[in-house]
This record gives C-alpha cells, sequence and structure tokens, in this order.
C-alpha cells in the first residue's frame, strides 16, 4: 500500500488530460540508459542528510479538477527499480492544496521517505516538515527553491 502511494506521488502531474494548468519552471527530463536525469534550477535541503545539496531539476505546478498541485524533481531517479537508486541523489516532493504530501529522496544509497505534515509555499521554493514512513524514522525538515 505504501508503495502504490508513493507511485502516485511520483506521478502526481501526470494526471489526465483536458484540464487547465499553469507550469512554473517547466519540468525537464533527459534520459541516458538506465538513468532519467531531471534537469533545472531548482535546489534543495533535507535535515536527514546534513549538509547535502540537491541540485538540479525543476519544480511544476498544474491544477486538475480544480486541485492545485506541486512536484519538485531534482537529481537522478534509477530506471531499474534499484531500492537503494543505485547510489544517485533524488529529491522528489508532490504536494496538493489539501496539504496532503510525501516526499522520496536517496543519498548515498540511503533513502528517506515522508508524509508532509507541514508545508509553508513561497514565490519561489518553499519550507516543509515529513514524518517518516515505510522504515524511514523521525520527522526530518526540509526546504526548495524552484529557481
Amino acid at each position: 500500500m505504501v508503495r502504490l502511494g508513493l507511485l502516485a506521488a511520483l506521478a502526481t502531474l501526470a494526471v489526465a488530460g483536458g484540464t487547465s494548468s499553469a507550469v512554473v519552471d517547466a519540468p525537464c527530463l533527459q534520459t541516458g540508459g538506465k538513468v532519467a536525469h531531471y534537469c533545472g534550477p531548482a535546489s534543495a535541503s533535507l535535515s536527514v542528510f546534513p549538509g547535502v545539496a540537491f541540485r538540479s531539476g525543476s519544480c511544476a505546478r498544474k491544477v486538475v479538477n480544480g486541485v492545485h498541485l506541486l512536484q519538485v524533481r531534482i537529481g537522478a531517479k534509477a530506471l531499474d527499480g534499484s531500492r537503494t537508486n543505485d547510489g544517485l541523489r533524488l529529491f522528489s516532493l508532490g504536494m496538493s492544496d489539501s496539504r496532503a504530501g510525501s516526499l522520496v529522496t536517496y543519498y548515498g544509497s540511503k533513502r528517506w521517505f515522508g508524509r508532509v505534515v507541514s508545508f509553508r509555499s513561497e514565490a519561489r521554493g518553499g519550507t516543509f516538515v515529513t514524518q517518516g514512513v515505510s522504515g524511514s524514522r523521525g520527522y526530518a525538515t526540509g526546504s526548495f527553491r524552484c529557481s
């Protein structure tokens, strides 16, 4: 069940056509071999990985059936289903205006999965608090910038 929730979070903006949308920092994705690399000016940090800067990604905002969605994707995603993301850095935050959201991060073959419990959005970024799920324990704080 958690796996489905994470897949839903990663696919937040891949939802149905025919809806109005506004995109900020249009998503950029380059694939090569078995890796998808996100690109763009977005950056982020997360307290469970002190001193680590997630860089090279994008933020996308979209409205689907009246629900505002935000997806922040930074770094690279292994496409082989690796449990450690093949050691690649990845930051993926998905939020809806109902304040429901999730976070998936990888750094140095370690992962953090979290449920967003607090979120503050600003014009070009935001801050958040997540509670660990699926083996991730405790709470983490973080921030992101879209440009």
